[in-house]
């Protein structure tokens, strides 16, 4: 080890120095390099284990923030249930940390009022750690520079200072005090190159010494070399992403060992986006779910919280989920059952996802644990079970957690989520990846952690400890081992501190991001914090250190690309003023062979062009489901009405708060059904009086309501009861006022009418809403309709995309006269429909009638000619289905709005060939 100390700007500076590997050395010394904190840290250790100063407990960071809450809250007494006090408390916390830092006083009576509240809080903050052998990081730190200065701790005979950008008070303070002790002090400046360089010229071509260590700062005299510095406008983002990933593959192609760096000042908002991009065009094989972690060519400096990790984000779901004693979203259920990382998830995954359907189908919106685990065994009853070992683990786990105390101690509450993950099977029964294996690790260093809140915490209810937690595993960053070097670094303007480069690209150089944006603390005097030079002050500070790190970035590589968006989506972007003046970057060549090019290309002219518009026609004793929804699909789209029937292709159900259209309008179906039983006749409804009306409407809703909570197993809200019965009751009155007005007498001979018929072959079955028979004999079919839009202009084309009553009419029943839509509505309730005569029914034409406008009279002059229409247009559309048409044909994407296999009929791509053979016509 070496008897130098490189004190480093950050962590991977450090990591970056101790890993470096001198040029034709064959044994060397491994640089003693650390950061600032973590010299001091160690000092610490040391000072303990020696005795020579009896130093407080240095709060982590979440346990720091707990005691601002609890100061914060006790300030507020009553008044503190109407703040957020974790964000207060956040935000006191990066104010007293600036104070500290940057020596920042603020006294006196002409404070402003959250000045003055922020330092009775920091009085009180600092008084129970005083009380309790506690302290904040920053003043543990200067306490330690103290003992550096009365010579109680031992320090280096060098030091030296590395990449840093600028210097804060306390590092100013440990630089005196170790010059004073007679250390050799240095300051390393950016990449190795003076600190006294602040401004570089904005001309293109810079000299400086070249690195001949492949980017870990150490150096070897070279000769001189021209530094290249361009800039890269690029359309939006994603333009932008797609640019560098072209430009890395160009230069791993042309040297596989060179060191490339990616930098950008808001690295959060587009690691996903430019992470995929860079798999896409670096990685392709790696799409496969079995190379998901093996290593790659890049590194990003970001991590990830540790509850955004999906074995953890079950794991924490999971106790959620367990500690609530009320209901949840059925989604965050359905997202557990289907997490692959607790009990039998392999073994029963096509069990979960049959439960999970069920629980889509049978549960309402907001629903509990046992309420999905009764759910299971009813539907055990029928069927063998779905997923028993799944069950019987949650069973178990739901029993376990219902057990525990109402309050303990965090260290206690570790205990239980242990046994309690136990008992559910978690992690899996799968074998874990190395990223899964060292997140589990992870996670139980963040439970050992949490043990340690005992003091701070005290007794907390289950909830509030699972809240605590989650709230830890959220801080804690998790950032898997890296196996090897990776050629290509991405870093944040903080991260690349100190590191060089053979080529460097900083994105993101847009006016709105840099400079960055003043962030002044608002508990502190924004005078007293410009005046201190504090980070995020002011516009000036911020100006000043976006500077410096651009010149430092002007220096880490001998090519430096700056590149920003254009837009964001109809928003115009601008470049930074830093970036002004530099000449514009060359296209490269070529673009990014991502996977699918490089498919396309190997394929060539190998690819066949097959037309998939013919599927296997129906077998013999081949049963296809749908009914009329069948010939509805087959007639607005062949494709859709092949992939939902034929093949059983069926959108899940999307669960809804209350009841979804589909429901209210089943219980308007069945409250008129109620009604219709119990009157029967238009007479019997004519002779009704008002109260007496109004106590069979009243009825016939009761009625509804107590079958359907019957048939879904569910028990409505009271509140949520009543508003239905009285939505249910006005909409009734209304439409019974249409029913009274019309002229022929009739009476209701049917309700919900099932009936089956063979068309080409093919069962088809059906069920008549209402079934109404006139005096004469004549016959009506009604299809409630709850919904404003109805078209019956279909009836008289070649493909009846509404089927069901002319079906019923055609092949059915030869004793109809009349076809009609009730559209049962508050706002023009009416019936929509035709008629083989006027006046059968009121807004209802007859064939013949002038104002018809659905059947030409040229082609159907009478009532025989519409039947044997609908005769023959069904069983053309049947015969396509038995023939096996499947074609990708529609006259409008409108008419797709309800279909549920959409994605299957992948739309984009025809859009996108009718949008081709356009073009190709207009050339």
């Amino acid at each position: 080890m070496s008897d130098r100390l490189i004190l480093c700007a950050t962590t991977r500076l450090a990591q970056t120095l101790r890993g470096a590997v001198p040029v034709d050395a064959e044994v060397w010394q491994t640089p003693q390099a650390l950061t600032v904190a973590q010299w001091l840290a160690s000092l610490a250790d040391e000072a303990l284990l020696s005795g020579v100063a009896d130093l407080p407990t240095a709060l982590d960071p979440f346990a720091e923030r707990l005691l601002w809450e609890k100061v914060i809250a006790a300030s507020l007494t009553e008044a503190a249930p109407l703040f957020d006090i974790q964000g207060m408390a956040s935000t006191a916390a990066e104010a007293h940390a600036l104070s500290r830092l940057w020596n920042i006083r603020a006294t006196g009576n002409q404070l402003a009022d959250e000045a003055r509240l922020f330092a009775g809080w920091q009085a009180e903050f600092d008084k129970r750690c005083r009380a309790a052998g506690w302290s904040d990081l920053t003043s543990l730190q200067h306490q330690l520079i103290d003992l550096i200065a009365a010579r109680h701790l031992a320090v280096p005979p060098a030091v030296v200072f590395s990449g840093f950008d600028r210097f804060t008070p306390l590092e100013q303070s440990l630089m005196a005090v170790l010059t004073g002790r007679g250390v050799q002090v240095e300051i390393q400046g950016v990449c190795g190159v003076d600190r006294a360089v602040k401004q570089v010229p904005l001309g293109c071509i810079l000299s400086e010494r070249e690195f001949v260590s492949g980017g870990t700062g150490d150096k070897k005299e070279a000769p001189l070399r021209s530094v290249a510095r361009h800039v890269r406008p690029c359309a939006d983002v994603a333009a932008e992403c797609t640019a560098i990933a072209h430009w890395a593959t160009t230069h791993l192609a042309a040297n596989p060992a060179c060191r490339l760096g990616i930098v950008a000042p808001d690295l959060a908002s587009v690691r996903d986006r430019l992470e995929f991009i860079l798999d896409d065009a670096l990685h392709p094989a790696l799409i496969r779910p079995d190379a998901a972690e093996m290593p790659r060519s890049f590194n990003f400096s970001l991590g990830r919280g540790l509850a955004d990790l999906p074995l953890i984000h079950a794991a924490l779901d999971l106790l959620a989920l367990g500690s609530g004693r009320g209901k949840t979203e059925q989604s965050r259920i359905s997202a557990l059952l289907l997490a692959g990382s607790w009990a039998a998830a392999e073994a029963e995954a096509d069990g979960r996802a049959r439960l999970d359907a069920a629980l889509r189908r049978d549960l309402p919106y907001f629903t509990t644990l046992p309420a999905l685990i009764r759910l299971a065994a009813r539907l055990a009853e029928s069927e063998a079970p779905l997923c028993p070992e799944t069950v019987a683990a949650l069973s178990a786990f739901v029993d376990a957690m219902a057990s525990t105390p109402r309050a303990l101690r965090p260290g206690e509450w570790a205990g239980v989520f242990r046994k309690a993950l136990q008992v559910v099977g978690w992690p899996g029964d799968r074998q874990l990846s190395s990223h899964e294996f060292q997140a589990r690790r992870a996670f139980g260093e963040v439970l050992d952690g949490f043990g340690r809140l005992d003091t701070l915490l005290g007794n907390l209810s289950l909830n509030e400890a699972v809240r605590r937690l989650s709230q830890l595993c959220r801080q804690r960053i998790f950032q898997p081992e890296t196996r090897g070097r990776p050629a290509i670094q991405v870093l944040g303007v903080l991260e690349s501190a100190g590191l060089a480069f053979d080529a460097l690209w900083v994105m993101g150089m847009n006016d709105d991001l840099w400079p960055p944006p003043p962030r002044p603390n608002p508990l502190l005097p924004a005078e007293l914090l410009r005046a201190a030079g504090a980070a995020h002050a002011s516009a000036e500070i911020e100006l000043d250190f976006a500077q410096r790190v651009h010149a430092r970035l002007l220096l880490a590589a001998p090519e430096v690309i700056f590149s920003y968006a254009q837009a964001d989506g109809n928003r115009v972007l601008r470049p930074s003023p830093l970036i002004a003046g530099m000449p514009l970057a060359e296209q490269l060549s070529g673009e990014v062979v991502t996977l699918a090019r490089r498919l396309g290309a190997e394929a060539g002219s190998a690819c066949q062009l097959l037309d998939d518009a013919l599927a296997p026609p129906v077998g013999e004793g081949e049963k296809v489901s749908g009914g009329s929804g069948l010939l509805r699909a087959q007639a607005i789209c062949p494709a859709w009405a092949y992939y939902q029937f034929r093949l059983g292709g069926k959108a899940m159900d999307e669960p809804v708060e209350g009841l979804d259209p589909a429901a209210r309008g089943t219980l308007v179906h069945e409250a008129l059904e109620a009604f219709w039983k119990s009157i029967r006749t238009s007479v019997a409804l004519a002779a009704m009086g008002e109260a007496v009306r109004q106590q069979a409407i009243a009825q016939a809703v009761a009625t509804a309501l107590q079958a359907f909570e019957l048939d879904r197993r569910i028990t409505l809200p009271a509140r949520f009861r009543e508003l239905e019965a009285v939505r249910l009751r006005e909409l009734l009155d209304v439409w019974l006022t249409v029913e009274s007005k019309r002229g022929l007498e009739f009476e209701v001979i049917a309700c919900e009418q099932p009936a089956e018929v063979d068309i080409e072959e093919i069962r088809v079955k059906l069920v008549v809403d209402r079934i109404d028979r006139l005096a004469d004999g004549r016959q009506i079919i009604i299809d409630y309709k709850t919904g404003a839009g109805i078209d019956t202009k279909n009836w008289g084309e070649q493909r009846i995309t509404e089927p069901q009553l002319p079906i019923y009419a055609a092949l059915v029943n030869d004793e109809v006269t009349a076809v009609v839509f009730a559209k049962v509505l508050l706002d023009k309730p009416t019936f929509v429909g035709v008629a083989d005569e006027r006046d059968i029914l009121p807004g209802v034409q007859g064939i013949g009638d002038e104002k018809q406008k659905v059947f030409d009279p040229a082609e159907f002059p009478d009532w025989i000619a519409v039947i044997t229409h609908w005769r023959e247009r069904l069983h053309a559309v049947a015969k396509e289905v038995k023939d096996g048409r499947a074609g990708r044909v529609f006259a409008d994407e409108k008419d797709l709005q309800y279909c549920e296999v959409l994605p299957l009929l992948r739309l984009p791509e025809r859009r996108r060939l009718l949008a081709a053979a356009l073009n190709e016509r207009t050339v």
